[in-house]
Protein backbone atom coordinates (compact mmCIF):
# COMPACT_ATOMS: atom_id res chain seq x y z
CA UNK A 1 0.00 0.00 0.00
CA UNK A 2 1.59 3.28 -1.06
CA UNK A 3 0.43 6.86 -0.62
CA UNK A 4 2.59 9.97 -0.95
CA UNK A 5 3.28 11.80 2.29
CA UNK A 6 0.58 14.34 3.13
CA UNK A 7 -1.86 12.85 0.61
CA UNK A 8 -5.32 14.08 1.66
CA UNK A 9 -8.00 11.44 1.30
CA UNK A 10 -11.39 12.47 -0.09
CA UNK A 11 -13.97 13.56 2.45
CA UNK A 12 -15.71 10.56 3.98
CA UNK A 13 -12.84 8.12 3.33
CA UNK A 14 -12.71 5.58 6.14
CA UNK A 15 -9.81 5.85 8.64
CA UNK A 16 -8.07 2.95 6.94
CA UNK A 17 -5.60 2.68 4.05
CA UNK A 18 -8.17 0.52 2.31
CA UNK A 19 -11.45 1.72 0.85
CA UNK A 20 -13.33 -0.23 3.51
CA UNK A 21 -14.18 1.14 6.94
CA UNK A 22 -12.51 -0.20 10.05
CA UNK A 23 -14.82 -2.94 11.30
CA UNK A 24 -15.91 -3.87 14.79
CA UNK A 25 -17.70 -7.07 15.81
CA UNK A 26 -19.45 -7.02 19.17
CA UNK A 27 -22.33 -9.03 20.61
CA UNK A 28 -22.98 -10.76 17.29
CA UNK A 29 -23.26 -7.47 15.37
CA UNK A 30 -20.94 -5.67 12.93
CA UNK A 31 -20.21 -1.96 12.94
CA UNK A 32 -18.16 0.42 10.82
CA UNK A 33 -15.80 2.82 12.56
CA UNK A 34 -15.53 6.20 10.84
CA UNK A 35 -13.91 9.58 11.41
CA UNK A 36 -16.18 12.43 12.42
CA UNK A 37 -17.15 14.38 9.29
CA UNK A 38 -15.29 17.57 10.21
CA UNK A 39 -11.86 15.89 10.19
CA UNK A 40 -9.57 15.38 7.19
CA UNK A 41 -7.53 12.19 6.80
CA UNK A 42 -3.89 12.55 5.70
CA UNK A 43 -1.42 9.79 4.78
CA UNK A 44 2.10 9.62 6.22
CA UNK A 45 4.74 6.91 5.87
CA UNK A 46 3.09 4.53 3.40
CA UNK A 47 6.39 3.54 1.78
CA UNK A 48 6.83 0.89 -0.90
CA UNK A 49 10.08 1.92 -2.62
CA UNK A 50 13.11 4.19 -2.12
CA UNK A 51 12.89 7.92 -2.82
CA UNK A 52 11.30 9.13 0.42
CA UNK A 53 12.56 11.87 2.75
CA UNK A 54 15.36 10.80 5.09
CA UNK A 55 17.06 12.36 8.08
CA UNK A 56 16.93 12.59 11.86
CA UNK A 57 13.61 12.30 13.68
CA UNK A 58 13.22 13.99 17.08
CA UNK A 59 13.38 11.61 20.03
CA UNK A 60 10.06 13.01 21.32
CA UNK A 61 8.35 11.79 18.14
CA UNK A 62 9.88 8.31 18.39
CA UNK A 63 9.01 8.19 22.09
CA UNK A 64 5.37 9.05 21.33
CA UNK A 65 5.14 6.41 18.57
CA UNK A 66 6.74 3.75 20.79
CA UNK A 67 4.44 4.57 23.72
CA UNK A 68 1.35 4.52 21.50
CA UNK A 69 2.28 1.28 19.72
CA UNK A 70 0.99 -1.14 22.35
CA UNK A 71 -2.41 0.48 22.84
CA UNK A 72 -3.19 2.81 19.94
CA UNK A 73 -2.73 0.75 16.78
CA UNK A 74 -5.98 0.57 14.81
CA UNK A 75 -6.54 -2.95 13.51
CA UNK A 76 -6.85 -3.63 9.79
CA UNK A 77 -8.65 -6.86 10.60
CA UNK A 78 -7.21 -10.06 9.22
CA UNK A 79 -5.42 -8.75 6.13
CA UNK A 80 -2.25 -10.62 7.09
CA UNK A 81 1.25 -9.47 7.83
CA UNK A 82 2.86 -6.80 5.65
CA UNK A 83 6.51 -7.53 4.89
CA UNK A 84 8.71 -4.46 4.50
CA UNK A 85 9.00 -3.94 0.75
CA UNK A 86 12.22 -1.99 1.22
CA UNK A 87 14.27 -4.77 2.86
CA UNK A 88 12.02 -7.84 2.87
CA UNK A 89 11.99 -8.16 6.64
CA UNK A 90 8.83 -9.69 8.13
CA UNK A 91 7.75 -8.88 11.69
CA UNK A 92 10.78 -6.69 12.41
CA UNK A 93 11.75 -5.94 15.96
CA UNK A 94 12.86 -2.45 16.89
CA UNK A 95 14.53 -1.13 20.03
CA UNK A 96 13.66 2.13 21.67
CA UNK A 97 15.40 3.01 24.90
CA UNK A 98 14.81 -0.01 27.19
CA UNK A 99 11.97 -1.56 25.24
CA UNK A 100 11.86 -4.03 22.41
CA UNK A 101 8.88 -3.54 20.09
CA UNK A 102 7.67 -6.34 17.83
CA UNK A 103 6.14 -4.94 14.64
CA UNK A 104 3.65 -7.25 12.96
CA UNK A 105 3.15 -5.19 9.80
CA UNK A 106 -0.59 -4.75 10.12
CA UNK A 107 -2.66 -1.96 11.58
CA UNK A 108 -1.98 1.75 11.65
CA UNK A 109 -1.70 4.83 13.83
CA UNK A 110 -4.25 7.63 13.73
CA UNK A 111 -2.83 10.86 15.15
CA UNK A 112 -5.09 13.89 15.54
CA UNK A 113 -3.93 17.50 15.52
CA UNK A 114 -6.77 19.99 15.36
CA UNK A 115 -8.91 19.14 12.30
CA UNK A 116 -6.36 16.75 10.75
CA UNK A 117 -5.93 13.04 11.40
CA UNK A 118 -2.66 11.57 10.17
CA UNK A 119 -2.75 7.89 9.26
CA UNK A 120 0.59 6.06 9.40
CA UNK A 121 1.41 2.34 9.09
CA UNK A 122 2.34 0.18 12.07
CA UNK A 123 5.78 -0.35 10.44
CA UNK A 124 6.59 3.36 10.82
CA UNK A 125 9.09 2.74 13.65
CA UNK A 126 10.88 0.24 11.38
CA UNK A 127 10.99 2.75 8.51
CA UNK A 128 12.45 5.41 10.82
CA UNK A 129 14.96 3.13 12.56
CA UNK A 130 16.16 0.93 9.72
CA UNK A 131 15.56 3.03 6.60
CA UNK A 132 16.21 6.52 8.02
CA UNK A 133 12.74 7.71 6.96
CA UNK A 134 11.89 11.20 8.16
CA UNK A 135 8.15 11.94 8.33
CA UNK A 136 6.87 15.43 7.47
CA UNK A 137 7.33 17.97 10.26
CA UNK A 138 3.59 18.53 10.68
CA UNK A 139 3.21 14.82 11.48
CA UNK A 140 6.16 14.97 13.89
CA UNK A 141 4.47 17.91 15.68
CA UNK A 142 1.18 15.98 15.77
CA UNK A 143 2.82 12.96 17.43
CA UNK A 144 4.37 15.20 20.09
CA UNK A 145 1.50 17.62 20.72
CA UNK A 146 -1.56 15.88 19.29
CA UNK A 147 -3.59 12.86 20.31
CA UNK A 148 -3.23 9.23 19.26
CA UNK A 149 -6.72 7.95 18.52
CA UNK A 150 -8.02 4.49 19.34
CA UNK A 151 -11.10 2.66 18.12
CA UNK A 152 -13.27 4.19 20.86
CA UNK A 153 -12.51 7.67 19.45
CA UNK A 154 -14.10 6.80 16.10
CA UNK A 155 -17.79 7.07 15.27
CA UNK A 156 -19.51 3.70 15.44
CA UNK A 157 -22.20 2.97 12.84
CA UNK A 158 -23.93 -0.35 13.59
CA UNK A 159 -25.37 -2.44 10.78
CA UNK A 160 -29.14 -2.84 10.86
CA UNK A 161 -30.41 -6.01 12.44
CA UNK A 162 -31.68 -8.49 9.86
CA UNK A 163 -34.24 -9.87 12.30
Amino acid sequence: MEYPDLFVFPEGHPPSPYNNPVSLFNSGKWASLLLPRDLRLIAVGWLERPGFATGPVPNDCIEALAAAHAIRIISDGSRGIHVCTLCGEATPQTQWRDQSIQLMGHGHYLVRAEKSVYMAPELLLHYIGKHDYCPPQEFVRATIHGEFLEQDDLETVWENDSD
